[in-house]
């Protein structure tokens, strides 16, 4: 017993690992695209991304990646339109 109790904290620590330097990709991601992420878009990013890490590439899997560059893309154009619109960018 105490040997699976182990190896689950094992596996915790390293997936606690992963989660963090995921959500720090996700984190420069977004950022570099001028987008502003709330605690729980940021979340769900990083739970892609740790997927991404820990399974191979499926279908489902694909389609999330997808919809997520586009979200992210949408999200990236929206904030480009309102700093425009605030006359914040200089042309």
């Amino acid at each position: 017993m105490n040997q699976i109790i182990n190896k689950m904290e094992f596996y915790s620590k390293e997936i606690n690992i992963l989660r963090q330097s995921q959500q720090k990709m996700a984190f420069d991601l977004a950022r570099s695209k001028g987008v502003n992420l709330s605690v729980m878009e940021l979340q769900r990013m990083t739970d892609v991304f740790v997927e991404c890490c820990l399974r191979p590439m499926d279908k489902n899997l694909k389609d999330r990646v997808i919809k997520l560059d586009k979200w992210l893309e949408e999200k990236s154009q929206l904030s480009i339109e309102q700093i425009e619109m605030d006359g914040i960018l200089i042309k």
